[in-house]
């Protein structure tokens, strides 16, 4: 058990960090491109950090509710709370990028504009 969970923590650190690289390259490809960087890093910065906060809370609280439950379950039981922790967390995580971004986007659209309403 504890093998695994060295194993998970690696996994999703791992995620993490190639999902931060991901998006530091885009603000480059911006940046060699002369388009608007700033506004991209920006964006990317806010999609990062709400999609890596709502994926870790849903898939712990998904594994904090079942724990219990599994621990008198079989394998498969392991399998489904893994499972099931990792699509709600992919999906928690891809619901707070595209909230994070469209809102760092209008926000960062409205300063440049000077014009909040």
């Amino acid at each position: 058990m504890r093998h695994f969970e060295r194993g998970a923590n690696f996994l999703g650190k791992g995620l993490i960090v190639i999902d931060a690289g991901v998006r530091t390259g885009n603000v480059y490809l911006d940046y060699l491109a002369g388009q608007n960087w700033q506004r991209r890093a920006a964006v990317e910065t806010v999609g990062f950090g709400l999609s890596t906060a709502a994926g870790l809370w849903v898939g712990g609280q998904v594994i904090t509710s079942g724990i219990g439950i599994v621990m008198l379950a079989t394998p498969v039981g392991w399998c489904f709370l893994i499972g099931s922790a990792l699509v709600l967390g992919y999906a928690a995580a891809k619901t707070g990028d595209w909230m994070g971004q469209g809102a760092a986007s209008y926000l960062y659209d409205k300063s440049a504009n000077q014009s909040w309403f």
